[in-house]
């Protein structure tokens, strides 16, 4: 399942680049144009989120206690 959410994460994050780079071309002449750049900004990093959740927490090994006696 990890594997789906990072490539939702790829795709997700992917078209925040394209619509941040369309509304960094069009400028903020337009209200439309200015929520693409805002959008584009804010689903680039909901994909980042959503990539670094799938990936697995490194485990923690607790060693055994060696006061046994």
């Amino acid at each position: 399942m990890s594997a789906s959410k990072t490539t939702i994460g790829y795709i997700v994050q992917l078209g925040g680049i394209g619509a941040f780079a369309l509304g960094a071309v069009l400028s903020f002449h337009h209200a439309a144009i200015a929520a693409s750049f805002a959008g584009g900004t804010a689903a680039f990093y909901v994909g980042q989120k959503i990539r670094t959740l799938s990936t697995p927490a490194p485990s923690t090994a607790v060693a055994p206690s060696s006061s046994a006696r």
